[in-house]
């Protein structure tokens, strides 16, 4: 997690170590993968907002998320019922990422600068019901682009192993390579790569991601993804 909260450092503070064409070079067409190692130095507050924190990987964050920003400021959101540790944890809602007009009503009136998107269907779900994954994984991320951009928000938007297929080559895999992904989920991770770096090039929005491995949670029970359904 802690990798993911590196990449939501500010741009200009690596602008300062790297100068001209090199900085630009780097920022360019690698952005999206660029790893900024200096955030836990530097004292930022902001208010974020992190639908699909009830996910495996979304707890664990939000307790990182929460200790460094304070608990009010960070504003979990998801479909399910929460526990009651989440509810004493600090802000929780109910939220659905396809009620766009609900998305704008959440930033707007928790004033949020940063939206940490974990909302997804996982693999072998997803397999199972095509046209929800379809709406969940790509429609949804089609909101959370948009609201983001009114908004001028900062976006981080996970993406995974499964955007790679059979093609990929095995060993010493780049950041750009063959991708030809044989799931819903995995095609609709390589749409928000692009459509995200899109974004960026367009409208300037501020947008991170970085590829997951199958990971499997300690403290919330496998969702539906490739690993867990093989581990369990």
């Amino acid at each position: 997690m802690q990798h993911v909260l590196r990449f939501l450092g500010h741009d200009h503070l690596l602008a300062k170590r790297i100068s001209g064409k090199r900085y630009q070079r780097t920022l360019g067409v690698h952005r999206r993968f660029l790893s900024l190692y200096y955030f836990a130095s530097y004292e930022i507050v902001a208010n974020v907002y992190f639908p699909g924190a009830l996910g495996q990987l979304g707890r664990g964050l939000a307790k990182i998320l929460r200790a460094k920003f304070g608990s009010d400021n960070v504003i979990m959101s998801d479909i399910v019922k929460p526990d009651l540790d989440i509810m004493r944890s600090g802000p929780y809602l109910y939220a659905d990422i396809l009620d766009r007009e609900g998305l704008h009503n959440i930033v707007v009136t928790h004033r949020i600068d940063w939206l940490i998107h974990f909302s997804a269907l996982l693999s072998a779900i997803g397999e199972q019901n095509l046209r929800l994954a379809m709406k969940v994984n790509i429609e949804g991320v089609h909101n959370i682009l948009e609201v983001s951009r009114t908004h001028k928000l900062r976006v981080f938007i996970p993406s995974t192993i499964g955007a790679f297929g059979p093609t990929t080559p095995l060993e010493n895999v780049q950041d750009f390579t063959i991708q030809r992904p044989r799931t819903i989920y995995g095609v609709a991770k390589v749409h928000t790569e692009l459509l995200g770096e899109y974004y960026h090039e367009r409208y300037g929005l501020d947008f991170r991601c970085l590829r997951f491995p199958g990971v499997i949670s300690y403290e919330t029970a496998p969702g539906g993804g490739t690993t867990g359904l093989y581990m369990f």
